[in-house]
């Protein structure tokens, strides 16, 4: 399976601002925990219009399928920047398909939106909401009007409008008979020319689906032939592959956006999303087949043969958008540019790896070895990965020299993949640290309900359920251990074995207990469970991301599974908390077990003989995190990078350690993940994240 030139559109923003009456000291806020809500005011910068704003947001809903959320604080903080900022407050809170997140920081006037690449909305209509009617509003302070403004302009836009005001500029002059003529008769050409290219373009279309379907009835007559134990083999290698190449593309989207646009790359976000849908899809299936309900060999037969046909779909359907997209890249003509900014950005980089040790080693006084497993190794990781930007830069510089640019643009690529990773390698330390410490704001209160808990069920009668006796000793021994570590341990963990212990508490109290008691219980837990498992998710998806290279399908299936029942659970926390709490309950569950096999899985590859990250040092990096092996499956089209194959590292072997021949049209500018506009308001340009 080819790495995907282009995947997932992860994030789009536009720019919110807010400024302040008054100028005061900012109070620094970490990303909040919406708690199930839609607008979260920190800061009362609403007063008595957030019902106007309530109205806008559910209009925006009604007419779009679109749900906006709006957070006011006084200050970004815990992350790198206000982008980052935004980002973990979305992850935290599990929100994705269709969801909008509008940020913003009184003080510091400043403000960010992420959404993410569902969202139907192009860069033109963004800038023109955000140019026409937000910024006004926030310079005039007015904060409600901007949200207003905000939900109006993404309503008008996603039902064909501009979403702008903008100007109404009529055309002038007269007409003529002449150019009337002439028009008539330019226009009549090209209609003939349109109708003759569609004809000759439906046949072509009619040809190679004529192929594909032919090619599908043999592939799906080579499946049928394979054994149960083949079958789940190719099953289990096409979801680790596919996966991989989703979560490659989607930094390399990023890049794509920053130097062709939203519109151009529009076409591959749609695809990419469809591609992620059928990948969900089939990820939910392996869980099943995983579980402990067994299915009839017809039945397995059945479902995993579905796992490869949708793998393969969505395979084949990236591959079409890739193919067209690539006849837009001349990037070996920017590579010398291209290289000039990854040394600068390998030289930031290290600055702030630096800074991440010395955080990691704060956090280490702090919390135990356990809690920080998931990030440990991650400056170690990030070094290595650094180290293969060294030395792809080198053999760049070489391969220009000579004029090589086939060459000097793969290693390029290679060195931009490898900065993406190690900031997401950094951004994870940073998460983790919000993380542990909102757990650990949260851990006092989750012991005390559990106490309460515990005291009402060991009130109930011995007979009164045979779930009684082991739920209270899960219960007390959950209980101790949170006790015992207390926010010096492991809160995270504490947090969610607590909240599984109490969910199953609560399933025998329920018994006991009327229907309005029930649904209060479960909405007071509900916040926590929503959040642990956010977090825990974040933390799986980190670690198996940046070290894709030596991790399984078991560890990937459990954290897209656990991503699902997050979701349910959001979707559900305003309508049936007590079913979106068993949903956040699995998800903390199924995350928990995801970390665990993708260290498993980790701990093999680099163990003796397995030619892993431990010894190569860069290198090792590099095919740890899955760097090398995208590179070497392929970028696009042909089988090989731009169709000229690969020509191997440093010319023909390891060599110098960068990468040769080939033919790859090469390097990306900008950075991974999506696009976030944003900035400062009140005087000027905007800048992303930035202040004025």
């Amino acid at each position: 399976m080819r790495n995907r030139l282009f995947a997932t559109l992860a994030a789009v923003a536009i720019a919110l601002g807010i400024g302040l009456v008054a100028p005061t000291a900012a109070v620094a806020t970490p990303p909040v925990d919406l708690a199930g809500g839609y607008v979260v005011d920190q800061v009362g910068a609403l007063g008595g219009r957030q019902a106007e704003v309530n109205s806008a947001i559910d209009k925006l809903y009604a007419d779009s399928k679109v749900q906006l959320f709006v957070v006011y604080v006084d200050s970004f903080t815990g992350v790198s920047d206000p982008q980052a900022w935004a980002a973990a407050t979305a992850r935290k809170n599990g929100l994705g398909k269709n969801n909008i997140l509008l940020a913003v920081a009184v003080s510091d006037r400043v403000y960010n939106v992420f959404y993410d690449g569902s969202v139907p909305l192009s860069a033109q209509q963004t800038d023109s909401i955000e140019t026409n009617e937000v910024v006004p509003k926030l310079k005039a302070d007015d904060w409600a009007g901007a949200a207003i403004a905000a939900a109006d302009g993404f309503d008008a836009a996603m039902a064909g409008g501009s979403g702008g005001t903008g100007s109404n500029g009529t055309g002038s002059g007269g007409t003529g008979s002449a150019i009337a003529g002439g028009a008539l008769q330019a226009a009549l050409v090209t209609i003939v020319v349109i109708i003759v290219l569609l004809f000759l373009g439906l046949g072509l279309v009619l040809f190679i689906r004529s192929r594909r379907r032919r090619a599908g009835q043999l592939a799906a007559a080579r499946t049928a032939q394979l054994s149960l134990d083949q079958l789940d083999a190719k099953a289990s290698s096409l979801l680790v592959q596919l996966d991989d190449s989703l979560k490659s593309s989607e930094q390399e989207l990023g890049f794509a956006i920053a130097q062709f646009g939203n519109e151009v790359t529009t076409p591959f976000s749609a695809t990419l999303a469809k591609a992620q849908a059928e990948v969900k899809e089939a990820f939910a299936i392996k869980q099943k087949l995983d579980d402990a309900v067994p299915e009839t060999p017809e039945e397995k037969r059945a479902m995993t043969t579905r796992i490869i046909e949708l793998c393969e779909t969505a395979d084949r359907e990236l591959d079409e958008q890739a193919d067209a997209f690539d006849d837009l890249r001349e990037l070996e003509k920017s590579a010398p540019q291209d290289l000039e900014k990854v040394v600068a950005d390998a030289s930031a980089a290290a600055t702030r790896l630096a800074a991440s040790r010395e955080k990691l080693a704060g956090l280490a006084s702090s919390y135990s070895p356990k809690a920080l497993a998931t990030v440990a190794t991650n400056p170690e990781q990030a070094d290595k990965l650094l180290a293969f930007v060294d030395t792809t830069a080198a053999t760049a510089r070489d391969a220009l020299a000579k004029n090589d640019l086939s060459t000097a643009a793969v290693n390029v690529r290679a060195g931009q993949a490898s900065l993406g990773q190690t900031a997401q390698l950094l951004d994870a330390i940073d998460s983790l640290a919000l993380g542990l410490a909102d757990a650990k704001s949260k851990l006092d209160a989750a012991i005390t309900d559990t106490r309460q808990d515990l005291a009402t069920a060991k009130a109930l009668p011995a007979a009164a359920s045979d779930e009684l006796a082991p739920s209270i000793a899960a219960a007390e021994t959950a209980l101790a251990a949170a006790t015992e570590a207390g926010n010096a341990g492991d809160p995270l963990s504490s947090l969610g074995t607590l909240g599984t212990a109490n969910a199953q508490l609560d399933r025998v109290l329920d018994a006991v207990r009327d229907e309005q008691e029930k649904v209060r219980t479960a909405a007071a837990q509900l916040p926590s469970a929503i959040s642990t498992a956010s977090s825990q998710i974040s933390a799986a998806n980190d670690f198996i991301t940046t070290r894709r290279g030596g991790v399984g399908s078991t560890a990937r299936t459990r954290v897209s599974e656990a991503t699902r029942h997050l979701e349910v659970a959001v979707s559900l926390s305003s309508t049936d908390p007590v079913q979106a709490l068993t949903e956040a309950t699995a998800a903390i569950r199924l995350s928990r077990e995801a970390l665990s096999a993708a260290q498993d899985d980790v701990d093999s590859f680099q163990g003796p003989g397995a030619g892993g990250g431990s010894g190569l040092n860069g290198i090792g990096g590099a095919i740890l995190g899955g760097i090398i092996g995208g590179l070497l499956s392929g970028g696009g089209r042909g089988g090989g990078f731009g169709g000229g194959g690969f020509g191997g590292f440093g010319g023909g072997g390891f060599g110098g350690g960068g990468f040769g021949g080939g033919g790859f049209g090469g390097g990306f500018g900008g950075s991974g993940g999506g696009r976030s506009s944003g900035g400062g308001f009140g005087g000027g340009g905007r800048s992303s994240g930035g202040r004025f």
